[in-house]
């Protein structure tokens, strides 16, 4: 058996083989000091007892004392007495044992402790306050007794933090079943209830006679019905409303209204842990929902962003705890070996996005469509430019060249596009949409390989080629004549470059304080970077989802559309744009504005909302930004 150091367990140890909670403070320095120099060899630590005793024990004691285990009395003479509350804390422990095979057996209370003890020794705590905290954590292990406070001036009850708060509950229940089970309290209370709910006469009866013949938990109790929270409050407020007007009340009684207290108060809490899960739940289904709307790939940093309808941020009904199992759940769970239903993939600057697989291959469509037009324009105002210089590049004729260059620029115009299709979960994916009915005609890969770059874009060498020649002047066509200015062309290159650096070098010197103006564009430059995915531009998402809510065919009534809806938006905009300022310019002020603008009656006649408040967003934001 291990040599016991700590002092109040040994404190304790001792007062359980006196067989009484008081402890002569001599007679228990003499003892731990004997129990020192008998185990000293064993355990060192006990050296401490074996100087001056007294002292050691005395400083040992107020510690204890401060944790509300022990109570020190007044001095008697030379006489001082320790009384050990730990001793009644294994006391009242085995009374709750009783309890739960018998009913009957009353909760401890102030008066099962000697009067020399006064309450105030013992911590006190609210029950509702003791009823929280335990259940979110308790120590089975402490030696402390805690006095319960219960409401409406019910008596207190003594609870041993080493019982477990269960037990607590089940034996208010238990108290309560007891008293129903009796014949002149059963039909009594059953027809309150029956009348006070008429329309419902059978179900309250399936409520009532499920909690008095069963020995459900109040949990299991509450989940049998969904009116069950509203029938239990009222059965408790009926029995407590009785037996509050009897005069006289018996120990009976008094153990019945604090069964009834402690049902109540835990009934309050099971309420408010259910409404919060619902809460939490709705939260992250609207989350799950916001997840499949435009632009359909998400990071982190805007995830924990997203707001409810009412723009309320719903990171506020979840923790981090809740949004990192969601999150995991959604992707990595699956069925049938396919692929979760939220992927993730990763660009070269290390954001992380999350992207539904359903959308992966349209939004690959909507960013190869969108890059197409870029890369396509970079690509001849380059090669317009070298045969400008009588300079040929290896990728105006060679296609392995020009492929690679197609990569480069998709790589650096589009980097969501170039991390989609070089994400480890493509081939599987195309592979399973191949065997799925609802999975398109659109291929991205074939004989196992990636469609080339130049088939995804939709852009060939000789294209970009053509169009950067139109571009050149027609002299560029006479041999003679090019040849000529391009001798000269190629002396006023040294020329070009001197002045080009020269530009460079003349930066603003004197770096003015911002204004006003300036600083809300500042802001707009904060929220781009939030509404904005790396790598493209305002212009170039406006464009995007312009196409997207814009369906008309027609060039001119396209284009009339677009001019409505954009002048729309400038109206308000000079309507509300004094109410902005550097330091009210977010995100959530931005989808604000947006939400109110597509909610007018002109508004909602496009059908395609969400991509019409992304346009909206971003027009918002580029009116910000040119001032």
């Amino acid at each position: 058996m291990p040599v016991i150091t700590n002092f109040g367990t040994l404190l304790r140890s001792y007062a359980n083989k006196q067989n009484s909670a008081f402890v002569n403070l001599r007679d228990f320095c003499d003892y731990i000091k004997k129990y020192a120099e008998h185990y000293i060899e064993e355990e060192p630590g006990l050296v401490c007892y074996l100087g001056n005793t007294e002292d050691t024990v005395i400083a040992e004691l107020q510690k204890l004392e401060a944790k509300h285990l022990v109570a020190m009395l007044e001095r008697d003479g030379d006489k001082q007495i320790i009384i050990v509350i730990m001793y009644y804390t294994v006391r009242f422990a085995q009374r709750y044992k009783e309890l739960a095979f018998n009913p009957a057996v009353p909760f401890p209370t102030l008066t099962d402790l000697p009067k020399q003890l006064s309450s105030d020794a013992l911590e006190k705590r609210s029950a509702s306050d003791l009823l929280t905290s335990f259940f979110a954590k308790q120590d089975l292990k402490s030696p402390k007794l805690y006095v319960v406070q219960l409401p409406r001036n019910v008596p207190s009850i003594l609870f041993p933090e080493c019982v477990p708060i269960q037990m607590l509950i089940d034996a208010a229940l238990s108290k309560i079943r007891t008293m129903l089970k009796k014949e002149e309290y059963h039909d009594y209370f059953l027809k309150k209830l029956r009348n006070a709910n008429p329309g419902k006469e059978i179900s309250i009866k399936t409520f009532f006679e499920q909690f008095v013949t069963k020995q459900d938990s109040a949990s299991q109790l509450l989940e049998s019905s969904a009116n069950s929270f509203y029938s239990w409050s009222q059965l408790c407020y009926f029995i407590r409303q009785d037996f509050e007007k009897v005069k006289d009340t018996t120990l009976e009684d008094a153990n019945l209204l604090q069964a009834v207290s402690i049902a109540e108060l835990h009934l309050l809490m099971l309420k408010s842990e259910v409404q919060e899960q619902q809460q939490k739940d709705e939260a992250l289904q609207l989350l799950e929902a916001a997840l499949d709307k435009p632009p359909y790939f998400y990071p982190m940093s805007a995830i924990v962003k997203m707001t409810d309808p009412k723009g309320m941020p719903l990171g506020n009904r979840y923790t981090d705890d809740d949004l990192k199992k969601f999150l995991e759940r959604l992707t990595t769970e699956s069925k049938d070996g396919e692929l979760p239903r939220l992927l993730v993939f990763k660009i070269d600057s290390g954001t992380r996005y999350f992207v539904y697989k359903s959308k992966v291959f349209p939004l690959i469509i909507r960013l190869c469509n969108e890059a197409h037009s870029v890369i396509k324009q970079n690509l001849t105002n380059k090669w317009h430019k070298a045969l400008e210089n009588f300079e040929k590049l290896p990728e105006m004729h060679d296609r392995q060249r020009f492929e690679s260059v197609l990569k480069t620029q998709v790589e650096k115009t589009s980097p969501v596009l170039y991390a989609l299709l070089n994400a480890n979960f493509l081939t599987l994916l195309d592979i399973e949409l191949q065997n799925s009915v609802s999975g398109g005609n659109f291929r991205l890969f074939s004989n196992g390989r990636l469609l080339p770059y130049a088939e995804l874009l939709m852009i060939g060498n000789a294209t970009v080629l053509s169009n950067a020649k139109i571009l050149l002047p027609f002299w560029y066509s006479i041999p003679v004549v090019s040849q000529i200015i391009g001798f000269f062309m190629r002396g006023s290159k040294k020329k070009n470059v001197e002045e080009e650096v020269k530009d460079t070098r003349s930066t603003n010197k004197n770096i003015r304080p911002a204004t006003k103006r300036e600083a809300i564009i500042q802001a707009a430059k904060t929220v781009e970077n939030d509404l904005v995915p790396e790598g493209s531009t305002v212009d170039r998402e406006l464009d995007s989802y312009c196409k997207q809510w814009n369906k008309l065919i027609s060039p001119d009534a396209h284009r009339q559309l677009t001019e409505d809806v954009n002048s729309l938006i400038r109206g308000y905009m000079r309507r509300v744009i004094h109410t902005i300022s550097a330091q009210t310019f977010t995100v959530e002020r931005v989808r604000s504005l947006a939400e109110s603008l597509i909610k007018t009656p002109n508004m909602q006649k496009i059908t395609e909302q969400e991509s019409l408040f992304m346009y909206v967003q971003l027009y918002i934001l580029r009116l910000i930004s040119n001032g």
